[in-house]
């Protein structure tokens, strides 16, 4: 193996705003391993947010330094959604929605539809909340909420709007 390939800073890069819990959002780039292609943009970051590395990179917008977060530490990884995200997004993921209201351990909500990737004979909110996954995904408006499970206090189904 080459020496410098352990430098190497891989291409695949996401703008991300990341919530701690405690302290100011931090908004920059994460850095995902190059993964196979076709995987849409939500697998990566899933595929991100919940591999065992216990740090990850951020590179600070507009310093343009980078600093190194402990991901149990992250209460929310938020993403911007695209224009079109069942093309890009999603990439025809078969995803069941709930309406739900989130609350953390800070006091703040996150509010919008969770989704899970399961069939829909596993589409109750209580199937949906203990998968194995450490991150909740919550669609909530125009951006994408990865929600840390060891972050929240209770998810409240709400009605449909």
């Amino acid at each position: 193996m080459n020496g410098e390939a352990a430098f190497a800073v891989p291409k695949d890069r996401q703008n991300i705003t990341v919530r701690l819990s405690q302290g100011a959002p931090l908004v920059g780039e994460i850095f995902m391993e190059s993964i196979a292609e076709g995987l849409s943009i939500h697998q990566k970051i899933t595929s991100f947010i919940e591999n065992s590395t216990a740090f990850f990179p951020i590179k600070l917008a507009p310093g343009g330094s980078t600093e190194f977060i402990n991901k149990n530490k992250v209460q929310v990884f938020e993403v911007s959604m695209p224009e079109d995200p069942e093309t890009d997004y999603f990439a025809h993921l078969l995803m069941q929605t709930i309406p739900v209201t989130v609350f953390l351990n800070d006091g703040s909500t996150v509010s919008g539809e969770l989704l899970a990737e399961v069939p829909q004979e596993k589409a109750r909110l209580s199937d949906c909340l203990n998968m194995t996954e450490k991150f909740l995904v919550v669609k909530s408006g125009e951006r994408m909420c990865y929600v840390n499970k060891s972050a929240v206090q209770k998810v409240v189904h709400r009605e449909k709007l």
